[in-house]
């Protein structure tokens, strides 16, 4: 997944690595867009109007984003792969000297739309209705913080905090005793160190963040973030530098950080607070960051 993982055991319970590293390499297997014998590789280079059979953990993480792409009214998209590649965020290396010609963006938006992927409730099995691309980058992670949440929990481990590329899951409590901390960091693009921001007590959900601050391409002095947006073929482009979502389970929080991140602050703020769904947002000013969250948010916020 191109990034780093941690795990904290409070306990003197331990897990075999071996067990985690597997689980690890199984979804690298199913879900890489690096790896042309991947499971979704071999989906995206299959033909168009023929059922595909998939396996249960991709077929879960399919349902997952076509939930989150409805409510997001397709701001969230996972065939935007081939709008990923073009900008040079995806496996294909580019020239990024200069930003991708507009008719190329254009022919690669006749492919997206996550309206032309049917995904079976009753089977697993899915259904291209065009030569779409899919790319799960934004899902992927926190669906593997949650199969390693599952796995140490299987193991009788019930006191831990996983956390793979920023996204996180925890339950129980710290060693300490008390509710796990986690930091949201400021939004810095190139910063040397990282700055907490906001500090929350979190146990027993997921957590994930999205913003344009550590991934992003320079042409002509200006910054384009690898977010996407679906619906334009281009980069995100507004003040909202990064968003943090708590859900359930942390596949949710990262799908719905990227639908947020996408959508900019007022429609984001609205569809969290019309479906309860605790969200923080850093705007970034010219005198600074501004801070806001959604009325669900405020019962994590830890007191200094």
């Amino acid at each position: 997944m191109g990034t780093t993982y941690n795990i904290t055991i409070v306990g003197e319970k331990l897990l075999d690595p071996a067990l985690i590293n597997d689980a690890l390499e199984d979804i690298e297997a199913t879900m890489s867009t690096y790896r042309l014998d991947s499971e979704l590789m071999q989906l995206n280079a299959a033909p168009v109007n023929t059922w595909v059979s998939v396996s249960p953990s991709l077929h879960e993480v399919l349902l997952i984003s076509e939930e989150i792409s409805i409510l997001s009214s397709g701001a969230f998209d996972i065939t935007v792969y081939p709008l990923v590649d073009l900008w040079g965020f995806g496996p294909t290396r580019r020239d990024n000297n200069g930003r991708p010609d507009s008719a190329d963006i254009q022919a690669r938006m006749e492919n997206i739309g996550f309206q032309n992927l049917i995904i079976s409730k009753d089977r697993k099995a899915v259904f291209k209705k065009k030569m779409i691309s899919l790319d799960l980058s934004a899902v992927a992670k926190g669906y593997a913080v949650d199969v390693l949440a599952s796995l140490l929990e299987a193991n009788n481990i019930s006191s831990y905090l996983v956390e793979i590329g920023g996204e996180i899951s925890t339950k129980g409590h710290n060693a300490e005793g008390v509710l796990w901390h986690v930091a949201i960091e400021a939004p810095v693009r190139m910063a040397q160190s990282r700055t907490p921001l906001k500090i929350i007590e979190l146990s027993g959900l997921g957590l994930a963040s999205s913003g344009d601050y550590r991934k992003y391409i320079e042409v002509d002095d200006a910054y384009y973030s690898h977010t996407i947006d679906p619906r334009s073929g281009n980069p995100i482009n507004h003040d909202l530098a990064s968003v943090t979502v708590i859900a359930e389970t942390t596949a949710i929080a990262d799908a719905l950080a990227t639908a947020f991140n996408v959508m900019g602050l007022e429609k984001a703020m609205t569809i969290a607070n019309n479906n309860n769904i605790p969200a923080y947002f850093i705007l970034k000013k010219a005198d600074g960051f501004v801070e806001s969250f959604s009325a669900d948010f405020a019962q994590f916020l830890h007191e200094n």
